[in-house]
């Protein structure tokens, strides 16, 4: 079933990327679960916890990058039967500045029932593999 989770979220970033228009397709192909929870909480103070394809929309919609985050997945690390943690690189352009920035973030991604139900994003790589029991 692990190995099934990992072409899952494959999948998932090679179809359908971060961006909301690709979430809401995801969710109508049974990729993503309608109610699938996006989880700032490690990333930022009083990062936020969002909820659904539309929670994402809304949130996206409020970054300064705007639609230009790319994220290029690195590495996969096959957790457990729920969970598939992701290294990757994440780049973006400032909304009125046009600068650069890249970021290597990691994402733990769990799925149940085939779909994505939980998306939580860490700063810190190794925090995220602590997180879920691993080493590098």
């Amino acid at each position: 079933m692990s190995q099934e989770n990992v072409d899952l979220v494959r999948r998932a970033y090679a179809e359908f990327g971060p961006h909301p228009a690709g979430v809401e397709e995801a969710t109508r192909a049974g990729l993503v679960a309608p109610n699938v929870e996006f989880d700032f909480s490690e990333v930022y103070p009083d990062g936020p916890i969002v909820r659904g394809a539309k929670g994402w929309r809304d949130y996206a919609e409020s970054l300064p990058w705007g639609g230009s985050l790319r994220l290029e997945p690195e590495r996969f690390f096959d957790v457990d039967d729920e969970r598939v943690l992701v290294f990757v690189r994440a780049t973006a352009e400032g909304e009125g500045s046009g600068v650069p920035v890249e970021n290597r973030t990691a994402h733990e991604l769990t799925i149940r029932d085939g779909a994505l139900v939980r998306w939580k994003v860490y700063a810190d790589r190794g925090k995220a593999l602590e997180a879920a029991g691993l080493s590098e």
